[in-house]
């Protein structure tokens, strides 16, 4: 599996795409407001991470370790986009929840700044 023989370029423009989406990933979450364009950016980071570990292994010829990584990062990252999207799905059907959380935070803050 290892055998492939890819010229320098090529691996180098890889690595180069990894960064590329790692940035575009890291811009899409924390620029956009909607939770879910976050959340896709979120699983842009974790994929090219993922990318990045399996050319990195390929290229020192063991892929044991980064087959291992990647194997937890998706069950760890299947668990926190359910939660996300969970949470996401409560807050849009419950937003007279979040007005009232809202309202005791600022009461709580007010309180806070009288008695400091």
């Amino acid at each position: 599996m290892t055998d492939l023989f890819l010229p320098n370029w090529l691996i180098s423009f890889t690595h180069i795409c990894v960064v590329a989406v790692f940035i575009i990933g890291i811009l899409c979450f924390f620029v956009r407001k909607e939770f879910i364009r976050q959340i896709f950016g979120l699983k842009l980071m974790l994929q090219s991470v993922s990318l990045g570990l399996i050319i990195s292994g390929w290229q020192q010829k063991d892929l044991n370790t980064p087959q291992a990584m990647i194997i937890s990062a998706l069950m760890i990252e299947a668990i926190v986009i359910g939660l996300a999207l969970t949470m996401i799905i409560y807050i849009t059907k419950h937003p007279e929840d979040d007005r009232r959380i809202l309202a005791h935070l600022k009461r709580k803050r007010k309180g806070h700044n009288h008695d400091g």
